[in-house]
């Protein structure tokens, strides 16, 4: 009995726990939500199924698992090119105010507008070191999906690889994609990734949180089980160790990088409109009067810690130890 415990315990420890697929819809191994929307959405709702005509952040899943970061936003990216920009802090260093270099994101042939960026002010414990955006655009026939990620490295310099998603459903929007290894795109002064970056959309909720400011119903946001979804390799945020803490802030801006939605998560207090460039509303060119840290009841970071491998070997540990007691005959 003993050897078959063993034997059991083993191959428990060695079981992966439910996988993860990159499609755009909630898997069972996410888990709760590590951030539910607090507040209704100023960038349209889209509603009824279909109608694309809106951008919501729900609610924000994340899980650590293989050596990669997966990470699910639920909710609609609407096809206007509209940036889906999440920053990513996994090492020390980086910005806590963003400054207006590197140059990346080309636009319109001849600007690069990430410098629209400048200002930007996170949580006291937010130091941005990468940025994941995401657009789609097309109107009525929506394009591909396409994501591009940026070793910001202290403004330093710019690491653009890109890449666009492909196929399509009869509602909405169903797309992935990769951003391969290696991949290097405009004004880039190298690689930023060396494992590929997965990503997909399923636009197709039409559920959670409704247009307006007022308090988001909370239910109906952490029901929605599609969205935005990405997996990256931990090798490419800096290799973040056991027990490290890796930050995330995520937000709907515009096609400029320079108008911020009031879909953060984590969430805005209820009430808040879009924050646009001056935090309330304006539109200044620049993010430079947005201070995400002024926001002290709301934290606007999710918070994820890699997991230390004990967490494998007890949890295998105990469900072995409940397979040797059930099995032990009375009396003993």
């Amino acid at each position: 009995m003993r050897t078959l415990c063993a034997v059991a315990m083993a191959c428990l420890m060695t079981l992966p726990a439910f996988a993860i697929t990159v499609d755009g819809t909630r898997d069972p191994g996410y888990g709760p939500p590590v951030a539910v929307q607090t507040v209704e959405t100023q960038f349209g709702d889209a509603s009824p199924p279909g109608a694309l005509g809106g951008s919501e952040l729900d609610a924000a899943y994340a899980k650590i698992e293989g050596g990669r970061l997966y990470l699910l936003l639920t909710g609609n990216h609407e096809p206007n090119f509209n940036k889906l920009d999440i920053f990513i802090d996994s090492q020390p260093g980086g910005e806590n105010i963003l400054s207006a270099t590197p140059d990346y994101d080309f636009f319109n042939g001849s600007v690069w507008i990430s410098s629209n960026l400048q200002g930007l002010t996170f949580d006291s414990l937010f130091e941005a070191d990468y940025h994941l955006f995401s657009r789609w655009g097309g109107g009525g026939s929506p394009g591909p999906y396409e994501v591009d990620f940026v070793d910001r490295a202290g403004g330093a310099a710019a690491l653009v690889p890109g890449s666009s998603g492909v196929g399509s459903a009869t509602v909405g929007l169903v797309s992935t994609g990769s951003i391969a290894a290696g991949a290097v795109g405009p004004n880039a002064a190298g690689t930023a990734l060396t494992q590929p970056l997965h990503f997909a959309i399923n636009n197709n909720n039409a559920a959670g949180v409704v247009g307006g400011t007022g308090a988001a119903n909370q239910a109906a946001a952490a029901a929605v089980a599609t969205g935005m979804e990405f997996s990256i390799a931990l090798a490419d945020l800096g290799s973040p160790g056991n027990g490290a803490v890796i930050r995330i802030s995520a937000m709907v801006n515009n096609g400029d990088h320079n108008y911020l939605s009031n879909q953060t998560l984590g969430g805005l207090p209820a009430g808040t409109g879009n924050l646009g460039g001056d935090g309330a509303g304006g539109f200044t060119g620049t993010l430079s009067g947005v201070d995400l840290g002024s926001y002290q009841n709301t934290p606007q970071s999710l918070r994820i810690v890699v997991p230390e491998p004990t967490t494998v070997v007890l949890a295998g540990l105990a469900v072995a130890g409940m397979i040797w007691f059930g099995r032990r005959p009375k009396g003993q």
